[in-house]
């Protein structure tokens, strides 16, 4: 599957989620999500702009914990955050952890931690996050499979981002890992 999605920082949360819901998006789940990443030693996959992370996420209103590994691929354009996403449900998410540790993964630092309020509208998915040191964030996304096309899903994510008062020149394609590593620095 592919992932086509763009971010932007938010300066007034409340009133975006004013404006989602105004535009028809229904309110899904509030949750935590604590993201660990992974690399080589050589630092092969960041520098192959890619992406493998153990995500550990709590639904914040039933308490439900799960885990998934996910491989993000490079970026498919210059534009937008798309790229190709494998994901699968894991059950055991610390030996995971181990197991990628055994074979010559490190976890790169810091973990990315958020909290996460999902909306849906029609296959858009927005997700409001706030994330721990760095703020409010807005992700719009839409999941295609092979005989779609990137264009029009992107066309469509464009069309709300202005309904919302935003521009493409306002999202950053820098993921929440890179932002809080520049931080540090």
């Amino acid at each position: 599957m592919t992932e086509v999605e763009i971010k932007l920082p938010v300066p007034d949360r409340q009133k975006l989620i004013e404006d989602l819901i105004g535009l028809g998006f229904k309110t899904g789940n509030t949750i935590l999500e604590t993201d660990v990443y992974f690399d080589s030693s050589k630092e092969e996959i960041r520098k192959n702009g890619e992406a493998l992370r153990i995500r550990r996420i709590q639904n914040l209103e039933t308490g439900e914990l799960c885990s998934v590994i996910t491989f993000k691929g490079k970026k498919l354009d210059q534009v937008s955050m798309a790229r190709q996403e494998l994901e699968a449900g894991i059950s055991d998410a610390e030996t995971v952890l181990q197991i990628l540790t055994a074979i010559g993964f490190s976890p790169v630092r810091p973990k990315v931690v958020k909290k996460r309020q999902q909306y849906h509208w029609n296959r858009m998915a927005a997700c409001v996050d706030q994330v721990q040191g760095l703020g409010d964030f807005l992700e719009l996304e839409i999941v295609i499979g092979e005989e779609e096309r990137k264009a029009q899903a992107l066309e469509k994510i464009e069309e709300i981002l202005h309904k919302l008062g935003f521009q493409m020149s306002d999202t950053t394609r820098t993921s929440y890992l890179s932002m809080l590593q520049n931080r540090e620095d």
